[in-house]
C-alpha cells in the first residue's frame, strides 16, 4: 500500500494484488483441444471506509482509515473443443478478490470513494484439456468520490 497525493492535493491510496487460482472448465462443456483468447472485466462491488482507534505518528497525528474492497474478475475464455462438432466454445468464471487497506489521513468513516482498476498483468493457459492456468495482477487506485 502506498499513500499519494492527488492531482488537487486529494489524498489516494493504491495498492497491487493477485489473483492466481486454477481455473476447471465445467463438466457440461467439452473438453478444450486450443486456447483461442480470453477477456477479463473487473467489477467491484463493495469499497468502504471504515474507521479504526489507531493513528499515526505525524505531528499532529493522523487518523488511520481502512478502506475494505470486495471485487469479481469476470473471466471469459474461447476455445477450440476436442469434438469433432461444434468446434468453438466458451466459458465464463466470475473470481472474488478482496483486500483490506490502511489509509493514513483517509476520508470519514462512510464517505464515497472511487476505486479505479488498472490491469498490469493477465496471463492464462492450458494446462491440460480440462484446466486452466491463470495469472492476474492488477492495481486498486483509491480516491475520494468527487461530488
Amino acid at each position: 500500500m502506498l499513500l499519494l497525493r492527488g492531482i488537487a492535493g486529494t489524498p489516494e491510496i493504491f495498492d497491487e494484488l493477485a489473483i492466481n487460482h486454477n481455473l476447471t472448465i465445467p463438466d457440461n462443456k467439452p473438453p478444450m483441444e486450443r486456447l483461442l483468447g480470453y477477456k477479463v472485466e473487473y467489477e467491484i462491488i463493495k469499497a468502504e471506509v471504515i474507521a479504526t482507534p489507531l493513528v499515526t505518528d505525524d505531528n499532529p497525528p493522523l487518523p488511520v482509515r481502512k478502506v475494505i474492497i470486495d471485487g469479481l474478475a469476470k473471466i471469459s475464455v474461447k476455445y477450440v473443443a476436442d469434438v469433432p462438432d461444434q468446434q468453438v466454445h466458451g466459458a465464463h468464471f466470475d473470481e472474488p478478490f478482496s483486500t483490506l487497506l490502511e489509509w493514513p489521513g483517509g476520508p470519514a468513516p462512510g464517505s464515497p470513494i472511487c476505486v479505479d482498476v488498472l490491469e498490469e498483468h493477465v496471463q492464462i493457459h492450458m494446462l491440460d484439456d480440462r484446466h486452466l492456468s491463470k495469472i492476474i495482477v492488477i492495481q486498486l487506485n483509491i480516491s475520494i468520490k468527487e461530488e
